[in-house]
């Protein structure tokens, strides 16, 4: 797949060169014609109505024609305006019968007269130009902005829809690879060969580690493209049971012990991404609880305390926790346990580093926080917080 960036800074820089090469916001045919529509309608329009007005309500007039000019090309074409329109004026008002026409606001003195409109309509030229340019150039702003969000989400798009399908080219091979370990590690399990098994087994590892990876990656792109709308109030307790539920067979095998409220609240959320919160904390938990070299088997306790309100929008959030009875963390760790590709211990276990930032990811999605409390030798307490309803 072909993904075509464009770059921004080209693309704004070409109009803004054009810009400095042409006199006028509009093309300068295209304001000389105006000028000469004007000029010939204001000489029409100021010899028929002079007939019928005096000549101060035809400078209003003429004023009102600069501004139009001067907003549709800019400074320099109100200026041309000004000369046209004054020009036609003058020529209007020296035809017969006009001529011998007392005019109060032109002719009674008859230079001050011009000069004065001609001022007034130069004020206009320049403020209503001015103005025009800036509305001009941040209206061009804007076009250029939109166009270039477009391409950046457009861009954006493809490069998920070549993520993803890479992804899925990349996990299905290494599932079939994952299930013929398996099957050899099976074959083998009578074998005497210690040396094959040993590296059946780190190759079975690898290949679950990258798979894990993938997966997490995967629900990593997935966050940000479920929709609001998806999010509703829903019994916790569900997503506290279909994630013991999945963690089934690790917490026998590590002979845990779970201890867990009868009752839970509802909160507002999307479930799925709750369920996979729980997965991450209560596995980490199983991880690093207890103590092996003390066969001390983790002790896991799950719960909820804090009903608090949020002073800014009003909302009530319940906190919900997983508390394991591990070695603990050190203070000076806590603040990047939920970066990206960050673990709890580099030795103890294996691991890449993205659960905890995914599941950061879903809580602040979810207009929540996540957070944890630790003590060396007292164990660790993961928590996150959930809105009750939407706001």
């Amino acid at each position: 797949m072909e993904i075509k960036v464009n770059d921004p800074t080209t693309e704004k820089q070409l109009p803004a060169n054009k810009k400095r090469k042409t006199f006028f916001l509009m093309p300068a045919k295209k304001v000389m014609l105006d000028v000469g529509i004007y000029f010939l309608i204001n000489f029409i329009f100021m010899y028929v109505f002079l007939f019928f007005t005096h000549d101060t309500t035809m400078a209003v007039i003429n004023v009102l024609w600069v501004g139009i000019i001067a907003w549709r090309g800019g400074i320099n074409a109100g200026l041309i305006a000004c000369i046209s329109i004054y020009i036609s004026n003058i020529v209007a008002m020296n035809m017969p019968p006009h001529h011998n026409i007392p005019m109060l606001y032109y002719f009674n003195n008859r230079v001050p007269g011009i000069v004065i409109g001609l001022s007034q309509s130069l004020v206009v030229c320049f403020l209503v130009g001015y103005i025009s340019i800036l509305f001009h150039k941040l209206r061009e702003e804007i076009r250029l902005r939109e166009k270039i969000q477009k391409e950046l989400e457009h861009n954006i798009e493809e490069l998920d829809a070549f993520g993803h399908t890479v992804a899925h080219d990349l996990k299905n091979p290494l599932m079939i690879i994952n299930i013929s370990i398996e099957l050899l590690i099976n074959d083998f399990k009578s074998s005497d060969d210690v040396n094959i098994k040993r590296k059946l087994a780190l190759i079975n590892d690898g290949s679950k580690i990258m798979i894990n990876i993938i997966e997490s990656l995967m629900l990593l792109a997935g966050i940000k493209k479920i929709p609001e709308d998806k999010f509703e109030v829903f019994p916790i307790l569900e997503s506290v049971e279909d994630a013991l539920k999945r963690m089934e067979y690790y917490i026998k095998s590590n002979n845990v012990q779970i201890i867990k409220p009868d009752n839970w609240p509802s909160v507002f959320g999307f479930s799925p991404w709750i369920t996979h919160v729980w997965v991450n904390y209560i596995s980490n938990a199983i991880k690093y609880g207890g103590n092996p070299a003390m066969n001390i088997k983790p002790i896991i306790e799950l719960g909820y305390d804090i009903h608090a309100t949020n002073s800014i929008n009003e909302s009530e959030y319940i906190r919900f926790w997983v508390k394991d009875n591990g070695e603990g963390i050190a203070k000076d760790k806590t603040n990047t346990l939920f970066k990206e590709f960050t673990r709890l211990h580099s030795t103890r276990q294996e691991g890449h580093g993205l659960g905890l930032s995914i599941a950061k990811l879903i809580i602040e999605k979810s207009h929540g926080t996540v957070g944890l409390e630790s003590d060396i030798g007292k164990g660790s307490l993961f928590y996150f917080t959930l809105p009750v309803r939407k706001y």
